[in-house]
C-alpha cells in the first residue's frame, strides 16, 4: 500500500523590521537540500532569514533536529525523516519554476477571483495562487503599495513598461481542472514527482514536455508530452506550459 505524504503549510508573518515585511511559508516535517555558500549557519531564526533575503542562491531556511537554522539552496521541499522545518523565502531571487522574471514591467489588470484575495504578502505564495487560477497569467510585485505581490491578467498577452520600479513573473502555465494530458514526458526513465514544482522545474527544462498533470488516482504529479487538453475521468489536473 503506497503511503500519502502531506506537508503541513502555515504563514509567518514578518517580525517589526523591514527584512520581515513578508509572509513566510512554513513547510513542517521538511527540508531543502543543498546549504548555500558561507554564511550557512544561525543560531536563530530572525537573523538567519534577514541574511536569506539578502543572498542571491538561498531559497529557504530549514531548522535541523539540533536546533540550528540553515540556509538552504533550490525551491524544492523534501519529505524530513528528523521532523526538520522549513521556512522558504518569500522572495527569491533565484529562478522559481513555472515562471519568467521580468524587471521593471507590470501586467495590465489586476485577477478578479470571487471569495479570494488577488494580493499575497510573499511571491511564492502568490505563484502558488496564479498557479490554481485559470486566468492568472502572471504576478507583479509593488514596491511602492508595501511590496505586495499581486495577481495579474496582461494586455493583449504583453507586459508594460513599469514607471514605479516592479518586477512582474510571467506564468508559464495555464492551469485546467479536471484536464488531462496525453502521454508521459519522459526525462530517461523519470516521469513522476511529488510536488508540482519539483514537476514545473523538470518541464521547463525537458525537450518535448507539454505540461504537468496531476493524477488523483496515484496522488503525484506527471510530466506529459501533449499540449491539447483533455476531459479526465478521475479528476485529474493539468497544467498546460504556454
Amino acid at each position: 500500500m503506497k503511503a500519502t505524504v502531506i506537508l503541513a503549510v502555515t504563514l509567518v508573518m514578518s517580525m517589526s523590521t523591514d527584512a520581515y515585511q513578508y509572509d513566510w511559508v512554513v513547510f513542517k516535517d521538511s527540508y531543502l537540500s543543498a546549504y548555500t555558500q558561507d554564511p550557512k549557519f544561525f543560531n536563530n531564526l530572525p537573523e538567519a532569514q534577514r541574511v536569506c533575503l539578502e543572498k542571491y542562491d538561498c531559497g529557504g531556511v530549514t531548522k535541523e533536529r539540533s536546533g540550528r537554522y540553515t540556509l538552504r539552496k533550490g525551491l524544492i521541499v523534501k519529505k524530513s525523516p528528523s521532523a526538520e522545518v522549513t521556512y522558504m523565502n518569500p522572495y527569491p531571487r533565484m529562478y522559481t519554476p513555472g515562471f519568467t522574471r521580468v524587471y521593471e514591467s507590470f501586467a495590465g489588470g489586476y485577477v478578479s477571483i470571487p471569495g479570494h484575495s488577488y494580493v499575497y504578502g510573499s511571491l511564492i505564495a502568490a505563484q502558488n495562487a496564479c498557479l490554481k487560477e485559470n486566468s492568472c497569467e502572471a504576478v507583479t510585485s509593488e514596491p511602492l503599495n508595501s511590496n505586495r505581490f499581486t495577481l495579474r491578467r496582461m494586455s493583449h498577452g504583453k507586459l508594460m513598461a513599469s514607471p514605479s520600479d516592479e518586477t512582474t513573473w510571467k506564468c508559464n502555465y495555464k492551469y485546467y481542472p479536471g484536464k488531462y494530458l496525453a502521454i508521459y514526458a519522459k526525462n530517461g526513465s523519470v516521469f513522476a514527482y511529488t510536488y508540482l514544482r519539483e514537476a514545473l522545474a523538470a518541464c521547463d527544462k525537458l525537450t518535448g514536455c507539454g505540461g504537468v498533470t496531476w493524477e488523483k488516482t496515484n496522488n503525484r504529479y506527471t510530466t506529459r508530452a501533449g499540449k491539447d487538453p483533455h476531459a479526465s475521468p478521475s479528476g485529474e489536473i493539468s497544467w498546460r506550459k504556454n
